[in-house]
């Protein structure tokens, strides 16, 4: 499929734009550029029912990109920033500097008395199968949690390759679907909360209540296939949900003996631990929890927390972490809210 060139890409912007203000009942057309003199050229101008404002276009505008169009508006005329994908904080950087935008996702802004708009309409990628389908592979997934491990810096294609470990051709691919809707901008930053939100519900954990705790030391260490060496860098358990939270410094109350939630690599490591572990008679009097990761990756780069936290399990990374205590819809959000870490930029 060939790509559409920029001028298209613009125009199906203002025709999105205008249909939008149309089904509002505001009239709008697009006017010449070359009609007004501004010391910045505009992609396009539209006069919205007597005014004149200006349009730029974008793809996808993060945080970080919002902020800076904030601060560099100036003394402009009335401008209207037009993108496929707004991040939340950038919207409110442009309500603060006054700047109107269009969410093509459905939220427009113009607020130039006496037009006063602020509303949800319909979307025009509520309806495309294009945005689940991004997400689909374990790739993609892989690539996601990579990106919003670190969601205020740039992702190469054989960079993330490597630490996803996969091959560059696929991350490749899957990093150009999540740039076409919108969940990468061109340069590989996530788009955030966006991102997150949206691998959070195509995440599933399906546990298995165990008996009893594998112990490192046994002669079934190595057919649990617990990979204790170098957790870093080695495929092995990683300790997930409640425990590796409070690990993390997530606000959650956990009881001292609150048994421990695993991820194991495959299905055939989850049946040696049934098999030599046993399953739980009762899940409420479980020992330990084990599930087959939804991605490789749970159970690679794995974080040794041991000098730090006392945790003496390999803990999966924070972003794996936090997809599954988002899984709680009552408390789930409100605890990676409160979250405050050190070092590490929240994806959410």
């Amino acid at each position: 499929m060939s790509r559409k060139t920029s001028a298209e890409v613009e125009q199906e912007a203002l025709d999105s734009l205008i249909t939008a203000l149309g089904g509002l009942g505001v009239s709008a057309d697009v006017v010449s550029t070359e009609t007004l003199i501004a010391d910045v050229s505009p992609d396009a101008v539209v006069d919205v029912a007597g005014h004149r404002l200006e349009i730029e276009v974008k793809s996808v505008i993060t945080a970080a990109h919002g902020e800076r169009i904030a601060q560099t508006v100036g003394h402009r005329p009335p401008l209207v920033v037009v993108a496929d994908r707004i991040a939340s904080d950038a919207k409110q950087a442009f309500r603060k500097a006054g700047i109107n935008y269009f969410d093509r996702r459905g939220e427009l802004r113009i607020v130039e008395p006496p037009v006063v708009i602020d509303t949800v309409v319909e979307s025009e990628a509520a309806s495309s199968p294009r945005l689940s389908g991004s997400l689909n592979s374990e790739v993609a997934k892989e690539v996601a949690i990579a990106c919003l491990l670190t969601p205020d810096q740039a992702h190469g294609v054989r960079e993330t390759a490597r630490y996803v470990n996969r091959a560059p051709s696929a991350v490749s691919t899957a990093m150009a679907g999540l740039r076409d809707v919108g969940l990468l901008t061109s340069s590989g930053e996530a788009v955030v909360p966006d991102l997150f939100l949206e691998l959070m519900g195509r995440w599933r954990r399906r546990a298995v209540p165990l008996a009893t705790v594998p112990d490192a030391g046994t002669r079934n260490a190595m057919r649990f296939g617990l990979g204790l060496d170098q957790p870093e860098d080695t495929m092995g358990w990683a300790l997930t949900d409640t425990l590796a939270a409070a690990s993390w410094g997530m606000p959650i109350v956990a009881r001292g003996d609150h048994p421990a939630d695993f991820y194991v690599p495959s299905e055939s490591v989850l049946r040696a631990a049934r098999s030599i572990l046993g399953d739980a008679l009762d899940p409420a009097v479980r020992a330990c929890t084990v599930a087959v990761a939804p991605v490789r990756l749970a159970c690679l780069r794995r974080v040794d927390q041991s000098s730090t936290t006392g945790e003496s399990w390999p803990v999966a990374n924070h972003v794996v972490v936090a997809l599954d205590i988002a899984q709680d819809r009552a408390r789930g959000l409100e605890i990676l809210e409160q979250w405050e870490p050190e070092g590490i930029v929240r994806a959410w």
